[in-house]
Order: C-alpha cells, then sequence, then structure tokens
C-alpha cells in the first residue's frame, strides 16, 4: 500500500477538487499547488505550500506562468526511484523532496479548439506543457507515486484509503494506464487541429511534393485543378506512368485514368480492354489478342466510347493503332506503347493531337492489403480494397444447392449458391467471375450484362449505372444488350433481328449481373424483361422470397453470390 504524504494538486478541471483537498489533508498529506488551483483551496481553508517552495523559482508568474513547474528540483521529485540506495541519497544531498501523488488535469485545449472561430493564438495558449511533464513522469513512477488525471476517479480513492489505508498497487497500475491515455488523446487533439489548419498544404508538399496546376480547367470550365504526385507507389498508376505521347492531361483525365487502370487490371491475367466513360467500364472485354479484347471492348456501347479513356493489360501494338485512327479516344494506359504503334500514331498528325498515351508498366495486381481513402468536407474516410468475389470458396460450391453462411466482417447470415430450380453450366464460371469483376467498377445502382461470346473470352453487352432505383438500371442494361445484339445482328445479316436477339440473350452464355441485392421483385421482373434467364445478385433482401418466387415465374435461374459489390 502506498502511504501519501504529500501531494501535488494543479488542476484546470476543478470539480470536487477541494473535497478532495480535504479529505487528503485530513489524512495528514501535505498539499503542495499552483496558481488557481491554490488560490480556490486556500479560500477553503486549506493550507498550501507554493510549488516555488519545490521549483526554486522566485515567482510563479514567469513568462506569464508558462514554467510554473517546469524546473530540474520538481521533476526530480517525481522522477528518483525510491527504491535506489542512490537516488535517494542523490535526492537528500540537493534538497529534493518526496512526492507521494500528483492530481492533475490539463489546460481545456479540446473544449477551446472545439468552439467555433477559435483563433491560432487561442489554441496555443491553451496547450499544456507542465501538466504533462508532471504527468508523464509521474506515471513513469507509478509504483511510488499515485498520479490522476481524472476527477471521477477520486471517490473510488478516497474509498481504497479508507478501507486499506493507503492505495494498492493495482489502483496504482490503473491510475498510470489512465494517465497515458490522457496525454496520448491530448497530443492527437493538439495534432488534429493543427493539422486541420496549419499543417495541410506542408503535409502535401512532404508527401506530394509541390504539386503542379493542370492545364485548361477542372471538372467543370469555371474550376482550377492541382496534380500532386506520390512517389515510391509500386503498383501502377496514372499520375506516375511515364507518358510517351500527347499534351498534358486534365482533371477529368487523371480520375478516369484511375478507374481504367483499376478496372483493367482486375483482369491482369487476362488479355483485356477497359472502355471508361465518366468512371464507368462502358466497354469490357477479354480476347485471345489485344486487338480481339478491344474491338470487343468497343462494342459494348461504341456511342459512349466517343472521348473515352482505355485501359489495357497488354503492349499496345500497331493493329491497335491502326483500330483507333478514326476513333476519338482521349487517354490509352498501357503496359508499354511497341515503337511500331507509336510511330503511327505521330504519323497521324493533328488527327491525334488530343489523345495522351501513358506506360504504367507491368501489368499486375493492386495491392490488396492497401486501403482507398475519399476526402469529405471534415473528414476522411477509409476502407479496405474490395477483393472478395463469392462468399464460398468456389464458383462450385456456389452452384450446389443453397446453403445459409455467415460474413466474417458483419455477421450477416446469407443464403449462397442456386435459389431456384435448375443450376448453371459450371462451365461458366469464368463468365460469371467476369460479370462480377466488372460490374464491382460500375456506379451505383449498378447493372451488367456480360457474355462469353467464344470459349473463355467475354464482353458486356450492356450497363446500367449510377440510377437511383435499382430497376431503371435493369432496364439501362437491357435496352443497351437489345440495340448491341441488334447490330451484331445485322452485321452478320440475319434476317430475323428480334429472334436472333431473344435467342442469344436467352443463352446460358449470358449473364446479368447485379451490384447489390434486389430490394423488390420489379427489378427482377425488369431483369426478365431483358429476355436473359442467369441472374447473379449478392441475396440478403427482406423480399429474397419475393425476388425468387418471381425468378421462378419467369423461369430464370437465380444465383445468389453473398458479396456486394457496391462503388460510389
Amino acid at each position: 500500500m502506498l502511504k501519501i504524504e504529500t501531494a501535488v494538486i494543479s488542476v484546470s478541471d476543478k470539480t470536487s477538487v477541494v473535497d478532495f483537498a480535504k479529505f487528503l489533508a485530513s489524512k495528514g498529506a501535505r498539499i503542495i499547488s499552483t496558481g488557481g488551483t491554490a488560490k480556490i483551496l486556500e479560500e477553503n481553508g486549506i493550507a498550501v505550500t507554493p510549488i516555488r517552495k519545490i521549483t526554486g523559482n522566485e515567482k510563479d508568474d514567469y513568462f506569464d506562468g508558462r514554467m510554473k513547474t517546469i524546473s530540474f528540483n520538481f521533476e526530480s521529485a517525481l522522477l528518483y526511484k525510491r527504491d535506489s540506495k542512490k537516488h535517494v541519497a542523490q535526492a537528500c544531498e540537493l534538497g529534493i523532496p518526496q512526492i507521494d501523488m500528483v492530481v492533475c488535469n490539463l489546460y481545456p485545449f479540446e473544449q477551446v479548439t472545439g468552439k467555433p472561430g477559435v483563433t491560432v493564438e487561442e489554441a496555443i495558449e491553451n496547450i499544456d506543457i507542465g501538466g504533462p511533464c508532471m504527468i508523464r513522469a509521474a506515471a513513469k513512477n507509478y509504483r511510488s507515486i499515485a498520479v490522476v488525471v481524472n476527477p471521477a476517479r477520486y471517490p473510488l480513492i478516497m474509498d481504497e484509503w479508507k478501507k486499506n489505508d493507503g492505495i494498492s498497487d493495482e489502483l496504482l497500475e490503473e491510475l498510470m494506464i489512465e494517465a497515458y491515455e490522457r496525454t496520448a488523446d491530448y497530443d492527437a487533439a493538439i495534432n488534429t487541429f493543427f493539422a486541420r489548419t496549419l499543417k495541410e498544404r506542408m503535409v502535401k508538399r512532404l508527401k506530394y511534393g509541390n504539386g503542379e496546376q493542370l492545364g485548361r480547367y477542372a471538372e467543370n470550365w469555371h474550376q482550377r485543378g492541382w496534380l500532386y504526385r506520390e512517389a515510391g507507389v509500386a503498383e501502377p498508376n496514372a499520375p506516375n506512368a511515364k507518358q510517351v505521347y500527347g499534351g498534358p492531361l486534365g482533371y477529368n483525365n487523371y480520375v478516369d485514368a484511375e478507374a481504367a487502370i483499376n478496372s483493367a487490371l482486375e483482369l491482369h491475367d487476362k488479355i483485356a480492354v477497359s472502355i471508361i466513360k465518366h468512371t464507368n467500364p462502358c466497354g469490357y472485354a477479354t480476347g485471345k489478342t489485344l486487338i480481339e479484347a478491344f474491338d470487343r471492348a468497343w462494342q459494348g456501347d461504341p456511342v459512349s466510347a466517343f472521348g473515352s479513356v482505355i485501359g489495357v493489360t497488354r503492349p499496345f501494338d500497331l493493329e491497335c493503332a491502326k483500330y483507333i485512327e478514326k476513333k476519338f479516344v482521349e487517354v490509352i494506359l498501357a503496359p508499354r506503347f511497341e515503337k511500331d504503334a507509336l510511330d503511327f500514331i505521330a504519323g497521324l498528325g493533328k488527327k491525334k493531337a488530343g489523345l495522351r498515351l501513358l506506360e504504367y508498366g507491368e501489368a499486375k495486381p493492386l495491392d490488396p492489403k492497401k486501403t482507398n481513402c475519399k476526402f469529405v468536407t471534415g473528414g476522411l474516410l477509409e476502407q479496405e480494397r474490395d477483393t472478395l468475389f463469392y462468399l464460398c470458396s468456389s464458383f462450385a460450391d456456389l452452384v450446389k444447392p443453397a446453403k445459409e453462411l455467415t460474413d466474417a466482417n458483419s455477421g450477416k447470415k446469407l443464403m449462397v449458391g442456386v435459389m431456384t430450380k435448375g443450376a448453371p453450366p459450371a462451365a461458366r464460371a469464368g463468365l460469371y467471375d467476369f460479370a462480377l469483376r466488372h460490374v464491382k467498377h460500375v456506379k451505383s445502382n449498378a447493372i451488367c450484362i456480360a457474355r462469353e461470346y467464344e470459349p473463355g473470352q467475354y464482353q458486356i453487352i450492356g450497363m446500367g449505372c449510377g440510377q437511383p432505383n435499382r430497376k431503371d438500371s435493369v432496364m439501362l442494361a437491357g435496352m443497351r444488350a437489345h440495340d448491341n445484339m441488334a447490330l451484331e445482328a445485322q452485321a452478320k445479316r440475319v434476317e430475323d433481328v428480334e429472334a436472333y436477339i431473344k435467342e442469344e440473350l436467352a443463352c446460358d452464355h449470358v449473364v446479368l449481373a447485379s451490384d447489390a441485392f434486389f430490394p423488390f421483385r420489379d427489378g427482377l421482373d425488369n431483369a426478365a424483361g431483358t429476355g436473359v434467364k442467369y441472374v447473379l445478385e449478392p441475396g440478403g433482401s427482406v423480399k429474397d422470397n419475393e425476388v425468387i418466387a418471381a425468378a421462378e415465374e419467369h423461369g430464370i435461374c437465380l444465383i445468389f453470390t453473398g458479396v456486394r459489390k457496391f462503388t460510389h
């Protein structure tokens, strides 16, 4: 049990401090105090020894009181080891007293800076220096000094003292932990305030360099924009890609380039092309060659591909360069550009004056351990990257009779598997995976219609994105798929175009994927209207039974994946 013979009391929050000091005095403890605390204790009849008797300072108000407690003598009184003969002898030699308790809470920095309109000067004057020094020193010597930073602890300490005539080791440990938690929180509050007010530009410069103003304009004509490049990023990225052709990129170009790289590298192990318009992959396909993937991706939405930003997963060759000769493309990102492709594009002169070409290096997956951050007014949001595609272990498990599984992170219980009669062919696992990897990059509410146009090769033929309700996204994806199949039928000189469309969309090599569950059956009814007979969605709606019933009515094979793919 620690006996308290000398206690230092220096508090900003004076809640219950008089009662606590009276208790200490009644137990024979000598009270040492500072400034306003000493005054209020003396006004209540409590004998107080001024802190200057310990510090050796002639006055407490030097430098406007900034040095009341900071001194060799006072910090030594807190830090010397009571169980060290050497330390005790040195303390006696120097006339340094033994202190058994420190009662200290800090200047109200958080309260002051929480007020609207607070100035930097006001904040600075409310940064406590001596208090944290005192608390840390006492906490470092916690086996010999009780350090009290929270007025709520006073009753507990008094009760234990009454019962045990002192303070137990267990309580001393608790007080020490609380002391360091308080100083950590206090320092964090100071850092947060100045990071928000003074440090923002410095942090940008330290991490990203000085930055550069983007040419022309930012998102809109009346806005300016800047680019800050982060050095040392190992994964492919647009700001640090090597530009091998064209003029400077604008704000919107960089935003779309990020979407192009991320969506293309979703298929890094395949020959793939992602065509981005307003951050959505309106064209998305794989192929045996890059030109085949390019053509299939372009077919996904030839109208929206005008003025697009394109990401590819293999070196950009001459055949692809010739493919875009008469197409307006803003930016292309590739692992590298073949020399003959660059020469051909350069030879087009003014025709391609607005084209920018960026080499991002090796086509490899993005680091799954990294997180995504988004700045919002008043804060920063951070989340893990989305890398999960099936809640179960494999597609084979997915197509077995449905079973209930639990998401490890949310604890949400979900039915996973085929929810209707029949089952999708196991050979379509690649198609379903492709569809989910596409819809992951489409702005919610997102729907895509994907097709395996030949064994092992895939393309998006319809997409609905960014709608405030899911049934409209389904309708838009269906309209696009019908238009694209009509164009294909005409190119093949098919006589009955409508029959061709109906037959093609109803095949098992076409699937409609939704980034989230259908909250009502109307979304599924619209999906039936597209003609598609296979539908992927995560499940998890309170109306799942109604959606499943609708699928049965329409003869649709409905598969629940258990994994939502929202992108905002």
